[in-house]
């Protein structure tokens, strides 16, 4: 509002300024008037048009809530079980042990993630993996890195 008020008055100073005449005259009790009636106007218009700028794109028309996290629309026998994000968790299966020179490491193997899961091209590269063990380097994840980024994986092996 303020940045929109700034402008208006810049751009209406410029544009009296050029349009002036040569000679210096003062303005009269009436001229004055009139530009404050006129500034207030446009400062009021501005405010208009910014509430309703914010009020279309911040205001959702259907406001959908969940009670306590549940949703309503599952079964009673859903209400204890924990609500997994299936994106989120892993294959426990994928998760091994490699041995290094320096003892063994877990990571979870790419080619693994890549067969059984859905979305291994959406995994943070930050927690991408080279291993270097005897039989060459082995590419993976590392899995203190992805439960930090919020991944989890599953019980079954």
């Amino acid at each position: 509002m303020l940045k929109s008020l700034t402008a208006v008055v810049t751009a209406l100073s410029l544009t009296l300024a050029t349009a002036t005449p040569t000679y210096a005259q003062g303005l009269s009790r009436e001229d004055a008037g009139k530009l404050l009636i006129g500034l207030a106007a446009v400062a009021v218009i501005g405010a208009a048009i910014e509430e309703n700028r914010d009020r279309s794109t911040s205001s959702p028309v259907h406001d959908q809530r969940q009670w306590n996290g549940i949703n309503r629309n599952n079964n009673w026998s859903d209400l204890n079980r924990q609500q997994t994000n299936s994106r989120r968790t892993l294959p426990r299966a994928c998760l091994r042990s490699v041995e290094t020179r320096f003892g063994d490491q877990r990571i979870f193997g790419k080619n693994c993630l890549e067969n059984n899961y859905n979305h291994a091209s959406r995994l943070p590269a930050r927690c991408a993996v080279r291993v270097y063990t005897n039989n060459g380097p082995v590419r993976g994840f590392d899995p203190f890195c992805l439960r930090d980024q919020g991944f989890s994986t599953n019980r079954r092996n």
